[in-house]
């Protein structure tokens, strides 16, 4: 096989890795709402990040409770690890909580290192990151607990009405949907280089009220976290069951730039 050819088919391979590189600086509109442009604000500290590949800001800023997800699945893929949890679930073996403290911040652990090597084999195989930019909110949702209503807080680019407000004093979180596009190059054995593109979008998500301490989410309030728009729709719904059944999401589309 080729450099050239399997420069092409490494890039379009990991374009749903390099997807979540899409964190990055936001062009928001003035008649953006508020929480659209504190979005934008978080995102644009992880520009530097985004042009040298490193991948573990992508572990830092995602969602802590996807984060947990993720570095359970990572760890659990051997027999031995689930049967672990098998009897844990059960009731068979029991963890203290200093136990299962060690045991998460261990897969913690493994799935920030697995984020760096992906951003190493990036730099090794020679892509480079041309471009990267978030558009203009699409929709913005309010999220309250499962058996609340969720609400569109504001007009989307669609024309949908305002939807009233949720009660400062209501358990909620805010997800804004922010439209991405990635540029990247490879290099081709001629010694040039391949152009493509990816447009996607991301998911901003705050937790703004907490009144359930029970199930602690690990987040800090207020504080913008990131789900990149390759998420799997019903994990996304495993943290917000009350999601609308059709969210408004931009369009998505890969393409070879010449």
């Amino acid at each position: 096989m080729s450099k050239q050819v399997y420069g092409n088919m490494w890039g379009m391979k990991h374009f749903p890795l390099i997807a979540t590189l899409l964190v990055a600086v936001a062009s928001v509109c003035q008649a953006a709402s508020e929480a659209a442009q504190s979005a934008r604000s978080a995102a644009q500290q992880y520009g530097a990040a985004v042009r040298n590949c490193d991948m573990r800001w992508a572990v830092d800023s995602m969602y802590p409770p996807l984060r947990r997800t993720y570095a359970d699945r990572l760890t659990n893929n051997s027999r031995e690890a689930e049967i672990a949890r098998a009897r844990r679930v059960q009731g068979l073996d029991r963890e203290t909580k200093a136990q299962a403290k060690a045991r998460m911040a261990a897969n913690d652990k493994a799935l920030r290192a697995k984020y760096a090597r992906m951003g190493e084999e990036m730099k090794k195989n020679g892509v480079q990151v041309e471009s990267y930019s978030v558009g203009e909110a699409t929709a913005e949702y309010v999220v309250t607990p499962p058996m609340a209503a969720i609400s569109q807080v504001r007009k989307d680019t669609r024309g949908r009405v305002r939807a009233e407000n949720i009660g400062n004093t209501q358990e909620r979180s805010r997800i804004v949907v922010l439209p991405t596009t990635l540029v990247i190059s490879i290099p081709a054995q001629n010694g040039s280089r391949t152009r493509m593109e990816r447009r996607s979008y991301i998911f901003a998500v705050r937790d703004e009220v907490i009144t359930d301490t029970s199930m602690p989410r690990g987040t800090e309030l207020n504080k913008w976290y990131f789900i990149d728009g390759n998420t799997d729709v019903n994990t996304l719904r495993s943290f917000f069951p009350n999601l609308p059944l059709y969210l408004d999401l931009p369009g998505t589309g890969d393409r070879i730039l010449r």
